[in-house]
């Protein structure tokens, strides 16, 4: 009877036993889940951070000729903080690693166009909201439709002027700020 007792009690305590650590794995992995939400809303946090501290709100320029990119940037650097990429798939990296304020692209570049860039920046939760300015040689009424299509906030044509490049950038900044409060 005693040895009943004996394999009784051990049953139990192995019940008991599994459900303490049953218990103990649901808390570790509702901790473990906690701890990466605060991360990322401490890293989200920096970001928001990183980017109001910013001195002045950074464009993104996106063309293949440099040329153009220098005059762009000579355009826009008193302004601006400016950054380059020379190629679709550069653009898409340097986007989400840099968040720009702005960005300004060219539609007929090699690998991807600019349509295509755009494309894929409006599917990305951290890139879908940054304005784009089409800036292009491509003056056709259709061109320019395809572009606002996409989501595009403008559509330069080249050859533009400086001044007017910088003062639409302007306005585009502004009508952004204004949609988000």
């Amino acid at each position: 009877m005693e040895n009943h007792k004996a394999v009784e009690r051990s049953f139990y305590q192995t019940v008991l036993q599994e459900q303490i650590d049953s218990e103990a794995q649901t808390l570790r992995e509702m901790f473990e889940k906690k701890s990466t939400d605060l991360n990322s809303q401490i890293q989200a946090l920096k970001d928001v951070k990183e980017k109001l501290w910013r001195d002045k709100p950074v464009i993104l320029v996106v063309d293949d000729e440099p040329h153009i990119v220098n005059l762009i940037k000579l355009s826009l650097q008193d302004d601006f903080e400016v950054i380059t990429a020379n190629s679709g798939n550069e653009a898409l990296i340097k986007a989400k690693e840099e968040q720009p304020d702005l960005i300004t692209m060219d539609i007929m570049m090699p690998g991807m166009s600019g349509f295509e860039v755009v494309d894929e920046l409006k599917k990305w939760e951290d890139t879908k909201e940054i304005p784009v300015v089409f800036l292009s040689a491509k003056d056709k009424l259709k061109d320019m439709y395809s572009g606002m299509k996409l989501g595009a906030e403008d559509y330069i044509t080249k050859p533009f002027e400086p001044d007017e490049l910088n003062k639409r950038i302007k306005q585009n900044l502004e009508n952004n700020k204004r949609g988000e409060l």
